[in-house]
């Protein structure tokens, strides 16, 4: 992805539907992305993201067109609302939609004034100085139209390329809680930098002991700052979050059979293996012992019982 951009000057991000604080970016530590390219992050979308009207904006503009592609399992090319022109392609594998490639941020030759146009309209709509926004428009990347089909041609490339290392990996999509694509979704592009970067710090340090307080003192912030903050961008806990977390990664390491239960509860976290099993059959429904034998076909699966 940063070949191409460097290549190009078109930005390329990946909207994961999985949530990717707990998707297979986890599972294939070689594949998680940075916040750069989770986001639209040209200078033109992060200036436009920098308030709250710009950012709600944007991000309904994101879901959109994610719900278009999920619908139409296929690419599309367009400009957003404010005259950026973008190509979007979904990453489906194993027939689950896992995210959409977005690659683009860029303006068109001859199409220059159709964007600003779609500027000014919009600052129209929302009583909004259109100035700024030109300005900053005056820096973009300008591409021929003759070189969108090559430009689409990457980007399905990189498709391609995310399909052959999912496979490659064993990942398995169906284990995956997929995101809701109605607005307002849960989007990082919207969450506080302390959010992002605890979840981040959670996943890449879950075989450690953490409470909210060392989390707290590595982010630099009180604690009771970041658990009010996390519980209003996510809804969840900070400590149930990392429970949660825990166990997912648990869940995915008794899916080996290669990993006893030892093991499993070692490396997400638990020191205390009754203390694992307790509150993983609390989370799960079941004993640890229960899943992995039922996670590796020695038993039927549950049945699901008609209300």
């Amino acid at each position: 992805m940063v070949s191409f951009e460097q290549e190009t000057g078109l930005h390329m991000s990946f909207d994961d539907f999985t949530g990717w604080s707990t998707g297979w970016h986890e599972d294939v530590p070689q594949m998680k992305l940075d916040w750069l390219h989770l986001t639209h992050s040209c200078d033109f979308c992060e200036f436009i993201k920098s308030n709250p009207h710009g950012r709600k904006h944007c991000i309904r503009n994101k879901a959109a067109v994610n719900r278009i592609v999920n619908h139409r399992r296929e690419g599309v090319s367009g400009y957003c609302h404010l005259g950026l022109f973008d190509m979007a392609e979904p990453l489906v594998f194993h027939g689950w939609m896992l995210g959409v490639f977005y690659y683009g941020s860029v303006l068109v030759k001859g199409k220059e004034g159709a964007s600003r146009r779609r500027i000014r309209k919009h600052c129209t709509r929302f009583n909004i100085d259109p100035d700024t926004y030109l300005k900053e428009l005056g820096g973009i990347t300008v591409i021929e139209p003759s070189s969108i089909p090559r430009h689409r041609e990457t980007l399905k490339t990189v498709v391609r390329l995310a399909e052959y290392f999912c496979d490659v990996a064993g990942v398995r999509p169906d284990i995956y809680r997929r995101r809701s694509q109605r607005f307002p979704y849960d989007d990082p592009e919207a969450s506080p930098y302390v959010v992002k970067e605890a979840m981040h710090f959670i996943t890449s340090h879950i075989d450690e002991p953490l409470i909210v307080k060392d989390l707290a003192a590595h982010l630099r912030c009180h604690p009771d700052f970041l658990s009010r903050k996390f519980k209003q961008h996510t809804g969840v806990d900070l400590s149930a979050y990392i429970q949660h977390t825990r166990i997912e990664r648990a869940k995915r390491l008794l899916e080996n059979p290669k990993i006893d239960i030892g093991t499993a509860a070692d490396q997400a976290g638990f020191s205390d293996r009754v203390h694992f099993s307790k509150v993983f059959r609390r989370v799960t429904g079941m004993t640890p012992g229960q899943y992995q034998k039922e996670a590796l076909g020695k038993v039927p699966a549950r049945q699901t019982q008609e209300p």
